[in-house]
């Protein structure tokens, strides 16, 4: 219907969208629609026309067939539509970049662990038998704190795909690196525990809210980075905006799930003890409280705000450094009390994006994920589990496997190939 209108009346038309179909060797399409290019047609005014505020634009003015709202430009003198054909390679380019725009680079820090490695296993048993049981949170040896179903592997071919503004990637391991990694890629540093634990006496760890408390120590790390876990994977194309403002604010991004008023109790998950001893640390440091948690998405931080933090507290980051398997006195510094702390100090803001978490353990699994696989609307995607039934694993590792390998089917550069050209089939 829009094709036969504007063959009939031409005069109408005032943006034509173009779109690249890219398609993987599956028949997966990687292109979405926020890759489209808007060709946009102008019109030159006529000698004299009136402009909003009264005045009359010059001569050979162009200007959109339709206005837009929050547009950059609404029209073009012909000085500036000279300037731009004879020396900006036909750009119209502001003088400086958009006051919205972040500009400063972004690095992305991931933590990962390889639950199969015997070498790792053994250190995490031993270190386990020398804890006292009633000082360790029941699930936090649960064996799906630590498996890998090469989750990594899909979200470094999701960041390459869908957010490739990042500046350096930095991998934070207990001394293990995924044997397909290419460690020789330029952007991308494998970083040991013993490199950033301020106090190496407490390693080894097992417990990412230690690890997490000290990857602002990570050398060379810019002051703005992406802090994300390896179940997190980018669903379509995002700019360093939908983490940062461009006057260097960082966002976060709060669940609609509610924090009850309640004290640490026992029963309560994990997740919610971290939460509540974050809000008491607020409460008795800032006089102020919180309702809700986190989503489970990348989470923006600044470096100067966490080194502030344990400047100001020392022993709260060291305390928790210092629990070697999660604790319910832990907090949870990255994903949360940055957050919180950022917020009050100035340094932070709300934000927005599109999300969805998804249960491994969930009974409808393969529904869930089927969904997903389908949808275009989604910034980010977590699929996470804090305890699956042993006789569900084999299933949930196929489902899951099947759906990144559709999703993420072509390998990114950080991955070591034998053959190159499933690369480059797209």
């Amino acid at each position: 219907m829009r094709q036969q209108a504007a063959k009939k009346h031409p005069e109408n038309v005032a943006t034509v969208l173009c779109l690249r179909t890219v398609k993987a060797p599956n028949g997966r399409y990687l292109s979405t629609p926020a890759e489209a290019v808007a060709v946009e047609l102008w019109e030159e005014l006529p000698s004299g026309s009136s402009n909003a505020d009264g005045a009359s634009y010059p001569a050979g003015t162009l200007r959109r067939r339709h206005s837009t709202r929050n547009t950059l430009v609404e029209y073009l003198s012909p000085e500036v539509w000279r300037r731009a054909i004879d020396s900006c390679d036909s750009r119209i380019e502001l003088p400086a970049p958009h006051i919205r725009r972040v500009t400063e680079p972004i690095d992305l820090v991931y933590t990962w662990v390889d639950g199969t490695d015997p070498a790792w296993r053994a250190r995490m048993l031993a270190e386990r038998d020398d804890v006292d049981p009633a000082a360790v949170e029941e699930s936090a040896t649960a064996e799906s704190r630590f498996t890998s179903r090469d989750e990594l592997r899909f979200s470094l071919r999701s960041v390459e795909y869908y957010a490739s503004w990042f500046n350096h990637i930095y991998l934070v391991t207990d001394g293990q690196v995924p044997d397909w990694l290419d460690l020789n890629h330029p952007k991308l540093t494998v970083v040991d525990h013993k490199e950033i634990f301020a106090d190496t006496a407490a390693l080894p760890v097992f417990n990412s809210h230690a690890i997490e408390s000290q990857l602002h120590h990570i050398a060379g790390l810019t002051d703005r980075y992406v802090y994300l876990n390896d179940d997190v994977f980018f669903m379509r194309p995002t700019d360093p905006e939908l983490f940062f403002e461009g006057n260097g604010l960082a966002k976060f991004f709060p669940s609609i799930v509610p924090l009850d008023i309640r004290a640490v109790t026992d029963g309560d998950l994990p997740v919610m003890t971290a939460a509540k001893r974050g809000r008491e640390y607020l409460e008795e440091r800032n006089q102020r409280s919180v309702t809700h948690r986190f989503k489970h998405t990348p989470h923006p931080q600044v470096k100067s705000v966490l080194e502030a933090m344990e400047a100001d507290a020392p022993g709260v980051f060291a305390s928790v450094a210092a629990s070697s398997f999660r604790h319910v006195d832990d907090l949870s510094i990255a994903s949360s009390l940055h957050h919180l702390e950022a917020y009050v100090r100035g340094k932070a803001v709300e934000g927005q994006l599109s999300y969805q978490f998804i249960d491994l353990a969930s009974n409808d699994l393969g529904l869930r994920l089927d969904r997903a696989r389908r949808r275009q609307d989604l910034d980010v995607l977590c699929l996470n589990e804090t305890s699956v039934p042993s006789d569900a694993e084999s299933r949930i590792a196929e489902e899951v496997k099947d759906f990144l390998a559709d999703r993420f089917p072509v390998a990114s550069s950080f991955e070591r190939l034998t053959d190159s050209s499933f690369r480059r089939g797209i």
